[in-house]
Protein backbone atom coordinates (compact mmCIF):
# COMPACT_ATOMS: atom_id res chain seq x y z
CA UNK A 1 0.00 0.00 0.00
CA UNK A 2 1.51 3.55 -1.11
CA UNK A 3 1.98 5.83 1.89
CA UNK A 4 -0.27 8.21 0.67
CA UNK A 5 -3.29 5.52 1.09
CA UNK A 6 -2.31 4.72 4.53
CA UNK A 7 -2.99 8.01 5.67
CA UNK A 8 -6.57 7.64 4.15
CA UNK A 9 -7.48 5.03 6.73
CA UNK A 10 -7.71 7.50 9.64
CA UNK A 11 -8.67 11.09 7.42
CA UNK A 12 -11.42 13.11 8.73
CA UNK A 13 -15.15 11.67 7.79
CA UNK A 14 -16.21 15.27 7.32
CA UNK A 15 -18.75 15.59 4.61
CA UNK A 16 -19.42 11.56 5.66
CA UNK A 17 -20.72 11.61 8.66
CA UNK A 18 -21.39 8.10 10.40
CA UNK A 19 -19.29 6.12 7.58
CA UNK A 20 -15.40 4.99 7.87
CA UNK A 21 -13.64 5.94 4.79
CA UNK A 22 -11.96 2.57 3.37
CA UNK A 23 -8.80 2.79 2.51
CA UNK A 24 -7.86 2.01 -1.33
CA UNK A 25 -5.03 0.49 -2.87
CA UNK A 26 -3.91 1.06 -6.01
CA UNK A 27 -1.10 0.31 -8.79
CA UNK A 28 1.40 2.96 -8.58
CA UNK A 29 1.89 3.23 -12.28
CA UNK A 30 -1.92 3.77 -12.59
CA UNK A 31 -2.00 6.83 -10.07
CA UNK A 32 1.29 8.69 -8.79
CA UNK A 33 2.13 10.59 -5.77
CA UNK A 34 2.41 14.40 -6.07
CA UNK A 35 5.76 16.37 -4.92
CA UNK A 36 3.06 19.37 -4.15
CA UNK A 37 0.39 20.64 -5.23
CA UNK A 38 -0.71 19.31 -9.15
CA UNK A 39 3.03 18.35 -9.57
CA UNK A 40 2.91 14.51 -9.91
CA UNK A 41 6.40 12.73 -8.99
CA UNK A 42 6.88 11.85 -12.78
CA UNK A 43 7.53 14.86 -15.43
CA UNK A 44 4.20 15.14 -17.51
CA UNK A 45 5.34 16.62 -20.76
CA UNK A 46 8.32 14.51 -20.91
CA UNK A 47 6.35 10.88 -20.18
CA UNK A 48 5.08 10.67 -23.73
CA UNK A 49 1.60 9.75 -22.07
CA UNK A 50 -1.88 10.64 -23.35
CA UNK A 51 -3.10 10.40 -19.34
CA UNK A 52 -1.21 10.68 -16.36
CA UNK A 53 -3.42 9.87 -12.68
CA UNK A 54 -1.62 11.83 -9.44
CA UNK A 55 -3.23 11.90 -6.21
CA UNK A 56 -2.29 14.90 -3.78
CA UNK A 57 -3.47 14.69 0.32
CA UNK A 58 -3.00 16.93 2.67
CA UNK A 59 -4.72 16.62 6.33
CA UNK A 60 -3.84 19.72 7.71
CA UNK A 61 -5.69 22.45 9.31
CA UNK A 62 -4.00 24.92 8.37
CA UNK A 63 -3.98 27.45 6.14
CA UNK A 64 -1.62 26.82 2.78
CA UNK A 65 -1.44 29.00 -0.01
CA UNK A 66 -0.52 26.77 -3.69
CA UNK A 67 0.49 27.98 -6.89
CA UNK A 68 0.97 25.42 -10.19
CA UNK A 69 1.33 25.99 -13.81
CA UNK A 70 -0.20 23.82 -15.93
CA UNK A 71 2.38 21.48 -18.09
CA UNK A 72 2.43 22.57 -21.85
CA UNK A 73 -0.11 20.71 -23.89
CA UNK A 74 -1.74 19.05 -21.30
CA UNK A 75 -5.07 19.83 -19.49
CA UNK A 76 -5.36 19.44 -15.68
CA UNK A 77 -8.62 17.61 -14.25
CA UNK A 78 -9.38 18.03 -10.79
CA UNK A 79 -12.04 15.65 -8.59
CA UNK A 80 -12.19 16.22 -5.50
CA UNK A 81 -12.69 13.55 -3.49
CA UNK A 82 -13.89 15.35 -0.23
CA UNK A 83 -15.28 18.61 0.36
CA UNK A 84 -12.66 21.40 1.14
CA UNK A 85 -12.83 25.15 2.23
CA UNK A 86 -10.88 26.52 -0.89
CA UNK A 87 -10.16 29.88 -2.46
CA UNK A 88 -9.51 28.93 -5.81
CA UNK A 89 -8.01 32.22 -9.17
CA UNK A 90 -6.10 32.05 -11.88
CA UNK A 91 -4.15 35.17 -13.65
CA UNK A 92 -7.68 36.44 -15.00
CA UNK A 93 -9.03 36.46 -11.75
CA UNK A 94 -11.38 34.73 -8.92
CA UNK A 95 -12.84 31.08 -10.03
CA UNK A 96 -14.59 30.39 -6.66
CA UNK A 97 -13.81 30.90 -2.65
CA UNK A 98 -15.86 28.80 -0.14
CA UNK A 99 -17.14 25.24 -0.26
CA UNK A 100 -15.78 22.87 -2.89
CA UNK A 101 -18.32 19.86 -2.05
CA UNK A 102 -16.86 15.72 -2.72
CA UNK A 103 -17.10 15.34 -5.94
CA UNK A 104 -16.43 18.48 -7.71
CA UNK A 105 -14.47 18.45 -11.46
CA UNK A 106 -12.10 20.78 -12.52
CA UNK A 107 -10.57 21.59 -15.72
CA UNK A 108 -8.31 23.99 -16.30
CA UNK A 109 -6.47 24.57 -19.88
CA UNK A 110 -2.78 23.84 -20.61
CA UNK A 111 -0.17 26.08 -19.22
CA UNK A 112 -2.59 27.68 -17.29
CA UNK A 113 -1.57 29.32 -13.76
CA UNK A 114 -3.57 28.57 -11.06
CA UNK A 115 -3.18 29.83 -7.09
CA UNK A 116 -5.26 28.16 -4.11
CA UNK A 117 -5.59 28.89 -0.35
CA UNK A 118 -6.70 25.66 1.17
CA UNK A 119 -8.28 25.81 5.26
CA UNK A 120 -9.06 22.27 5.76
CA UNK A 121 -7.75 19.38 4.78
CA UNK A 122 -7.95 18.11 0.99
CA UNK A 123 -7.72 15.22 -0.75
CA UNK A 124 -7.90 15.53 -4.88
CA UNK A 125 -7.37 13.37 -8.24
CA UNK A 126 -5.31 15.10 -10.99
CA UNK A 127 -5.72 14.15 -14.42
CA UNK A 128 -3.22 15.14 -17.10
CA UNK A 129 -4.81 14.91 -20.04
CA UNK A 130 -3.01 15.37 -23.57
CA UNK A 131 -4.26 17.84 -26.48
CA UNK A 132 -4.38 14.90 -28.62
CA UNK A 133 -6.06 12.88 -25.84
CA UNK A 134 -8.52 15.57 -25.12
CA UNK A 135 -9.08 16.43 -28.80
CA UNK A 136 -10.07 12.73 -29.57
CA UNK A 137 -12.84 13.05 -26.59
CA UNK A 138 -14.40 15.91 -28.04
CA UNK A 139 -14.76 14.35 -31.60
CA UNK A 140 -16.34 11.63 -29.64
CA UNK A 141 -18.95 13.57 -28.17
CA UNK A 142 -19.67 15.72 -30.86
CA UNK A 143 -17.83 18.44 -28.54
CA UNK A 144 -15.28 20.16 -30.27
CA UNK A 145 -17.15 23.53 -30.41
CA UNK A 146 -17.07 22.71 -26.44
CA UNK A 147 -12.98 22.98 -27.05
CA UNK A 148 -12.85 26.92 -27.14
CA UNK A 149 -14.73 27.58 -24.06
CA UNK A 150 -11.71 25.04 -22.09
CA UNK A 151 -9.40 28.10 -22.64
CA UNK A 152 -10.76 29.04 -19.08
CA UNK A 153 -11.52 26.98 -16.21
CA UNK A 154 -14.64 24.67 -16.39
CA UNK A 155 -16.10 23.70 -13.05
CA UNK A 156 -18.72 21.09 -12.63
CA UNK A 157 -20.54 18.17 -10.37
CA UNK A 158 -21.17 14.69 -11.39
CA UNK A 159 -21.57 11.71 -8.92
CA UNK A 160 -20.63 9.39 -12.31
CA UNK A 161 -17.84 11.53 -12.58
CA UNK A 162 -16.79 11.02 -8.74
CA UNK A 163 -17.46 7.27 -8.88
CA UNK A 164 -15.23 6.93 -11.62
CA UNK A 165 -12.65 8.37 -9.48
CA UNK A 166 -13.15 6.43 -6.53
CA UNK A 167 -13.38 3.15 -8.91
CA UNK A 168 -9.81 4.53 -10.18
CA UNK A 169 -8.05 5.25 -6.80
CA UNK A 170 -9.06 1.32 -5.94
CA UNK A 171 -7.17 0.36 -8.73
CA UNK A 172 -6.07 -3.51 -7.58
CA UNK A 173 -2.37 -3.66 -7.83
CA UNK A 174 -2.02 -6.86 -9.51
CA UNK A 175 -4.16 -6.04 -12.19
CA UNK A 176 -4.34 -2.25 -13.68
CA UNK A 177 -1.18 0.39 -14.86
CA UNK A 178 -1.59 3.37 -16.31
CA UNK A 179 -3.60 2.22 -19.32
CA UNK A 180 -6.52 1.40 -16.47
CA UNK A 181 -5.85 5.36 -15.70
CA UNK A 182 -6.52 6.20 -19.62
CA UNK A 183 -9.51 4.06 -19.87
CA UNK A 184 -11.14 5.31 -16.89
CA UNK A 185 -10.14 9.14 -17.70
CA UNK A 186 -11.66 8.83 -20.96
CA UNK A 187 -15.01 8.18 -19.79
CA UNK A 188 -14.62 10.87 -17.16
CA UNK A 189 -13.84 13.31 -19.75
CA UNK A 190 -16.88 12.05 -22.25
CA UNK A 191 -19.22 12.52 -18.93
CA UNK A 192 -17.90 16.15 -18.86
CA UNK A 193 -18.42 16.99 -22.14
CA UNK A 194 -21.97 15.29 -22.24
CA UNK A 195 -22.87 17.75 -18.97
CA UNK A 196 -21.60 20.67 -21.00
CA UNK A 197 -23.58 19.36 -24.19
CA UNK A 198 -27.11 19.19 -21.81
CA UNK A 199 -26.32 22.39 -19.94
CA UNK A 200 -26.37 24.15 -23.24
CA UNK A 201 -29.27 22.39 -24.32
CA UNK A 202 -30.87 22.71 -21.06
CA UNK A 203 -30.47 26.92 -21.47
CA UNK A 204 -31.50 27.08 -25.52
CA UNK A 205 -28.23 28.20 -26.42
CA UNK A 206 -26.12 27.59 -29.44
CA UNK A 207 -22.85 26.48 -29.14
CA UNK A 208 -20.78 29.21 -27.59
CA UNK A 209 -17.56 30.33 -29.61
CA UNK A 210 -15.28 32.25 -27.63
CA UNK A 211 -12.88 35.15 -29.35
CA UNK A 212 -9.46 35.95 -28.78
CA UNK A 213 -9.74 39.19 -26.65
CA UNK A 214 -8.63 42.28 -27.79
CA UNK A 215 -5.28 42.23 -25.25
CA UNK A 216 -4.17 39.08 -26.64
CA UNK A 217 -5.00 40.03 -30.00
CA UNK A 218 -2.52 43.11 -28.98
CA UNK A 219 0.46 40.78 -27.72
CA UNK A 220 -0.03 39.07 -30.97
CA UNK A 221 0.25 41.89 -33.19
CA UNK A 222 3.29 42.97 -31.77
CA UNK A 223 5.04 39.79 -31.52
CA UNK A 224 4.43 39.22 -35.65
CA UNK A 225 5.77 42.56 -36.34
CA UNK A 226 8.86 42.39 -33.68
CA UNK A 227 10.13 38.79 -35.23
CA UNK A 228 8.36 39.51 -38.66
CA UNK A 229 11.86 38.94 -40.97
CA UNK A 230 12.30 35.47 -38.91
CA UNK A 231 10.20 32.20 -38.92
CA UNK A 232 6.93 32.28 -37.00
CA UNK A 233 5.11 29.07 -36.01
CA UNK A 234 1.49 28.83 -34.72
CA UNK A 235 3.07 27.66 -31.34
CA UNK A 236 4.93 31.05 -31.66
CA UNK A 237 1.91 32.95 -32.01
CA UNK A 238 0.09 31.02 -29.62
CA UNK A 239 3.01 31.81 -27.00
CA UNK A 240 2.66 35.73 -27.32
CA UNK A 241 -1.57 35.22 -27.01
CA UNK A 242 -0.66 32.84 -23.83
CA UNK A 243 -2.70 30.01 -25.39
CA UNK A 244 -2.45 26.70 -26.60
CA UNK A 245 -2.15 26.34 -30.14
CA UNK A 246 -5.01 24.87 -30.13
CA UNK A 247 -7.25 27.24 -28.92
CA UNK A 248 -5.12 29.90 -30.21
CA UNK A 249 -6.20 29.48 -33.56
CA UNK A 250 -9.65 28.65 -32.55
CA UNK A 251 -10.43 32.14 -31.09
CA UNK A 252 -7.92 33.92 -33.55
CA UNK A 253 -10.90 32.94 -36.36
CA UNK A 254 -13.13 33.80 -34.56
CA UNK A 255 -11.88 37.29 -33.41
CA UNK A 256 -10.42 38.13 -36.73
CA UNK A 257 -12.20 36.06 -39.43
CA UNK A 258 -9.41 34.43 -40.96
CA UNK A 259 -6.78 31.81 -40.06
CA UNK A 260 -3.38 32.90 -38.10
CA UNK A 261 -0.96 32.10 -40.84
CA UNK A 262 -3.28 33.78 -43.84
CA UNK A 263 -2.82 36.92 -40.97
CA UNK A 264 1.26 36.61 -40.83
CA UNK A 265 1.45 36.34 -44.54
CA UNK A 266 -0.96 39.70 -45.01
CA UNK A 267 1.57 41.19 -42.16
CA UNK A 268 4.55 39.40 -44.39
CA UNK A 269 2.88 40.70 -48.02
CA UNK A 270 1.99 44.44 -46.22
CA UNK A 271 5.89 45.05 -44.92
CA UNK A 272 6.94 43.99 -48.14
CA UNK A 273 4.50 47.18 -49.89
CA UNK A 274 6.19 49.37 -47.57
CA UNK A 275 10.05 48.56 -49.00
CA UNK A 276 8.77 48.17 -52.46
CA UNK A 277 7.67 51.61 -52.43
CA UNK A 278 9.80 53.27 -50.22
CA UNK A 279 13.16 51.60 -51.19
CA UNK A 280 15.10 50.83 -54.01
CA UNK A 281 16.48 47.45 -52.26
CA UNK A 282 16.76 44.28 -54.83
CA UNK A 283 13.76 41.85 -54.26
CA UNK A 284 15.82 39.12 -52.76
CA UNK A 285 16.76 41.33 -49.98
CA UNK A 286 13.50 42.46 -49.39
CA UNK A 287 12.01 38.59 -49.41
CA UNK A 288 14.60 37.38 -46.57
CA UNK A 289 13.39 41.25 -45.12
CA UNK A 290 9.58 40.38 -44.38
CA UNK A 291 10.36 36.67 -43.96
CA UNK A 292 10.74 34.43 -46.77
CA UNK A 293 12.97 31.92 -47.90
CA UNK A 294 12.83 32.43 -51.45
CA UNK A 295 12.40 34.87 -54.04
CA UNK A 296 9.92 32.29 -55.89
CA UNK A 297 8.09 31.78 -53.36
CA UNK A 298 7.29 35.78 -52.09
CA UNK A 299 6.44 36.27 -55.87
CA UNK A 300 3.61 33.88 -55.40
CA UNK A 301 2.08 34.77 -52.62
CA UNK A 302 2.43 38.35 -53.12
CA UNK A 303 0.69 37.42 -56.12
CA UNK A 304 -2.14 36.17 -54.61
CA UNK A 305 -2.47 38.45 -52.21
CA UNK A 306 -2.33 41.67 -54.89
CA UNK A 307 -2.87 40.38 -58.80
CA UNK A 308 0.12 41.19 -59.43
CA UNK A 309 4.01 40.50 -59.11
CA UNK A 310 6.06 42.46 -56.65
CA UNK A 311 8.40 44.60 -59.67
CA UNK A 312 5.02 45.50 -61.54
CA UNK A 313 3.68 46.86 -57.77
CA UNK A 314 6.78 48.74 -57.28
CA UNK A 315 6.38 50.16 -61.03
CA UNK A 316 3.22 51.69 -60.76
CA UNK A 317 3.31 52.56 -56.64
CA UNK A 318 7.29 53.30 -56.14
CA UNK A 319 7.84 56.84 -54.60
CA UNK A 320 10.88 57.98 -52.49
CA UNK A 321 10.47 58.08 -49.14
CA UNK A 322 10.70 61.94 -48.96
CA UNK A 323 7.77 62.35 -51.17
CA UNK A 324 5.58 59.90 -49.20
CA UNK A 325 2.48 61.04 -47.64
CA UNK A 326 1.08 57.32 -46.91
CA UNK A 327 2.28 54.27 -48.64
CA UNK A 328 -0.73 52.30 -50.12
CA UNK A 329 -1.92 49.80 -47.73
CA UNK A 330 -4.42 47.32 -49.75
CA UNK A 331 -4.49 44.33 -47.06
CA UNK A 332 -5.21 47.42 -44.56
CA UNK A 333 -8.33 45.89 -43.93
CA UNK A 334 -7.13 42.74 -43.40
CA UNK A 335 -5.24 43.61 -40.73
CA UNK A 336 -7.16 45.27 -38.66
CA UNK A 337 -7.43 43.08 -35.48
CA UNK A 338 -11.38 43.21 -34.76
CA UNK A 339 -11.77 43.59 -30.87
CA UNK A 340 -13.99 40.27 -29.37
CA UNK A 341 -17.23 41.18 -28.01
CA UNK A 342 -16.06 39.92 -24.35
CA UNK A 343 -13.44 41.93 -23.95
Amino acid sequence: MHQIYAQMTTMSSQGHRGHRHTAPVRHVAAVHSELSWRLPEVDVERSGRQVVASYWSDQRETTRDYAARNPRGYYVASLFMRTTQLALSTDAGKIHQGEWRSGSFLLSAPGQTLRAQFDTPCEILHLHLSEAFMRRMAEASNGLHLLGGLASVGVSQDDAIAQLGRALLAADDKMCGWQYAERVAAAMVSRYFHLLTQAQLTDGQPPRRIALPRWRLQRVREYVQLHLGQTITLSDMAAAASLSPMHFAAQFRIATGQRPHDYLLACRIDRAKTLLATTDRALIDITLDVGFCTQAHFTTVFKRFTGTTPSLWRRHNYRPASLISEVPRASAEILQLRPSKND
